[in-house]
């Protein structure tokens, strides 16, 4: 129902919202019909031809990005891991797009940065939207991202009624959490999560998880608003390592 948008308006960029509830209205900095503090991207095509892949179902592993600039797929329903390796995508501007999929059969999505420094000539736009996972299935976002990056976490529900167990590539550990946000350096570059759903009923469970610190330079920034999270027997959320400003 378009007229609930006004309840979703991100409140440090919107001025009003009308009275109907059907719009918001947005301060400088405000992007889009709910005045997110990023202009969400549209799914990328390349030279006017649709670079998506769309409404298939997806049974073995994806490895996504090597060597091309648009990683995109729009409800496409994954029942195997699929990890993105930003650093390893070519171009100067690196799309990331996954819009309505849904994850099923403990699948996990991996977004991944650069483990250095990026070149500073180099952008990532990473935008996740309307993602649905309820088998035991999260999202780890990790690394760094260069200077005018933008990745966008919105519109999703992860659910978790078992451990979510995390492949051992990335130095999770033992660390079992719908939500992982792993050694993440933003340097003039953005972290949104908004309006997303997160829930966690397992023993010792964790919601959404900070591994490894954030680190936020150069005006970088992490925003979160809208972010709904439930967990019967362990924490919402859980801090480890930090997250340092500069």
């Amino acid at each position: 129902d378009p007229c609930t948008l006004a309840t979703s308006c991100f409140p440090a960029y919107t001025t009003t919202a009308s009275s109907d509830g059907c719009a918001c209205t947005c301060a400088e900095g405000g992007h889009g019909d709910a005045c997110l503090p990023v202009a969400v991207p549209e799914p990328s095509s390349t030279a006017g031809a649709d670079s998506c892949v769309r409404d298939v179902r997806v049974d073995e592993e994806v490895n996504a990005g090597f060597g091309t600039s648009v990683v995109c797929y729009v409800g496409v329903a994954f029942a195997a891991d699929v990890v993105v390796d930003v650093g390893l995508m070519s171009g100067s501007v690196r799309n990331v797009t996954l819009a309505n999929c849904t994850f099923v059969r403990g699948a996990s999505l991996y977004v991944v940065g650069w483990l250095s420094d990026p070149p500073a000539d180099h952008r990532a736009d990473v935008l996740i939207s309307g993602l649905e996972s309820r088998s035991g299935g999260g999202v780890v976002v990790a690394n760094r991202y260069p200077p005018g990056s933008r990745v966008t976490v919105v519109d999703s529900v992860l659910i978790a009624e078992k451990r979510v167990a995390y492949r051992g590539a990335y130095g999770l550990g033992d660390a079992s959490a719908c939500l992982v946000l792993h050694n993440v350096n933003l340097t003039g570059s953005v972290l949104t999560i908004a309006r997303t759903q997160v829930a966690a009923v397992f023993r010792d469970a964790v919601g959404v998880l900070f591994l490894g610190g954030v680190a936020l330079s150069s005006r970088g920034a992490l925003y979160v608003d809208g972010l709904s999270v439930q967990t019967a027997l362990g924490l919402c959320v859980s801090v480890e390592g930090g997250v340092a400003a500069s």
